[in-house]
């Protein structure tokens, strides 16, 4: 598939790949769960993440909606997801943002979590204004790129030469929205809200590279290298090394923030 449509192309594949992306990615926060479901004014029936991974982020949901359908182009993502995240209320199958699993006006939520800048986003949007029911809601949340080490200002240049590798293999448009948080992204629908919700944990230089691994641009060019997922791991290593980080530093534990950004509107209820 040419590189004019990425939102074809499936960018996370293996199921050790899905295990650490389920692990380490972070999840759709319940801030933005319970604001999206603010915005509806019910609770909503049929609840639609697409882009779902291996569900990550769609168990944040669970509790929040009758019924949630988690969908995603990997069938390896999907596989991992049913086969570990066992709720009535949740599925997941395998499918496309250009052809959404959903009856016209069926939809009450459509969230897309960190993946809608590998969409074709007018074929994407076209599907959302069909299947949305009128007055339903599409949110769409961005984590930008990669956490940001608040902590230690060595360790956050290190994490920012990861980010710059991630910014340099990524399709232009795709890195713009993803370093903006989606902020120009021209959405379906006028009523624009955007909220944001900072993220802050405690990781070890081993869990930041776990992170790391997760980044599917990473995982391309460790295969175009040639090398394994251990080697990839020594590749990365090297790269926090030549950013000035020190054994002692790579020891050390360190805190991590990342805003979780929520840009949301409203499908015109006439």
């Amino acid at each position: 598939m040419s590189d004019d449509k990425p939102h074809a192309k499936e960018y996370f594949v293996g199921s050790d790949l899905s295990e650490r992306y389920a692990k380490y990615r972070p999840k759709l926060p319940v801030e933005h769960v319970k604001k999206i479901v603010s915005r509806l004014g019910r609770r909503p029936e049929f609840w639609l993440d697409v882009g779902c991974g291996p569900g990550t982020s769609t168990q944040q949901i669970v509790g929040h909606a009758d019924k949630i359908l988690g969908v995603d182009v990997s069938q390896t993502q999907v596989d991992v997801a049913n086969n570990t995240l066992k709720q009535e209320s949740l599925s997941f199958v395998q499918g496309s943002c250009e052809k959404l699993p959903a009856e016209d006006c069926s939809v009450d939520v459509i969230t897309v979590v960190q993946a809608v800048h590998y969409f074709d986003l007018p074929a994407f949007f076209k599907e959302v204004d069909r299947v949305l029911k009128p007055g339903g809601v599409l949110g769409l949340v961005s984590f930008s790129i990669g956490p940001s080490c608040v902590d230690s200002p060595t360790m956050k240049q290190a994490s920012d030469s990861i980010r710059d590798l991630f910014i340099q293999s990524v399709l232009p448009e795709q890195a713009k929205l993803l370093s903006e948080s989606y902020k120009n992204m021209a959405l379906p629908y006028p009523d624009r809200q955007d909220d944001q919700v900072a993220m802050v944990t405690t990781w070890s230089l081993q869990d930041y590279l776990e992170l790391c691994m997760t980044f599917s641009q990473v995982n391309n060019k460790i295969r175009a290298l040639g090398l394994s997922v251990e080697e990839g791991y020594g590749y990365v290593t090297e790269i926090l090394k030549g950013a000035g980080m020190t054994e002692e530093d790579m020891k050390s534990v360190y805190t991590w923030s990342q805003p979780a950004v929520l840009v949301s509107a409203s499908k015109p209820k006439v």
